[in-house]
């Protein structure tokens, strides 16, 4: 998450006059987790996000962009005996984006993996198969930065650790797979200056 995100999530609570422990007693999460969004330290699941929107009364892309959804400037109202309007301009529908029922579920796959490596490699698979879960925000911050051509919103951090802890559990190569947490921030600064 970055820190524009963080800053927009603060100032919508304190609009809606919510301090950080009755948001996360409406939300049924620690205050920690409202201080670290709240910091750019981590990122709502999607679940968090879509509750948020609905208590805010805001989109979801509004939270993951970070600001508020620029409002169009209003249009020239034109005599109606000069215009036809159709039945599909009198009740337009939103455009919702359609997503496949692999969007959906990525969660509940995550778990069906986890249940097969700890099945198949035994002890070690159970041990090891928990990092799936960290693919959880790298699935979704992928399709949203596509999405919406903005690279930052892409969960870096999450990525970093799971090779990070994949090159130590298997290879043991803790002591100089440390140096990919010091790529995070590059990443950051990289990111930032290509959507200027």
């Amino acid at each position: 998450m970055s820190i524009k995100q963080g800053e927009y999530l603060k100032n919508l609570r304190k609009e809606n006059k919510f301090s950080q422990e009755q948001l996360a007693e409406k939300l049924n999460i620690s205050r920690q987790s409202i201080s670290k969004w709240e910091q750019g330290i981590s990122t709502p699941d999607i679940e968090n996000f879509a509750k948020l929107a609905q208590l805010y009364n805001v989109s979801v892309d509004s939270l993951i962009n970070g600001e508020p959804e620029t409002q169009t400037e209003p249009e020239v109202q034109l005599p109606l005996s000069s215009v036809t309007v159709t039945d599909e301009e009198k009740n337009p529908e939103p455009k919702k984006k359609k997503r496949s029922w692999f969007f959906i579920s990525y969660p509940i796959i995550t778990v069906i993996i986890y249940a097969i490596i700890g099945t198949i490699v035994g002890k070690m698979g159970w041990a090891i198969g928990w990092i799936v879960f960290l693919t959880i925000p790298l699935f979704y911050t992928t399709i949203f930065a596509i999405e919406k051509k903005k690279p930052i919103i892409f969960c870096y951090p999450v990525l970093v650790t799971i090779i990070f802890l994949l090159c130590g559990l298997l290879l043991n190569k803790w002591h100089p797979m440390w140096i990919l947490f010091l790529t995070i921030p590059i990443f950051y600064i990289a990111t930032a200056k290509r959507k200027q």
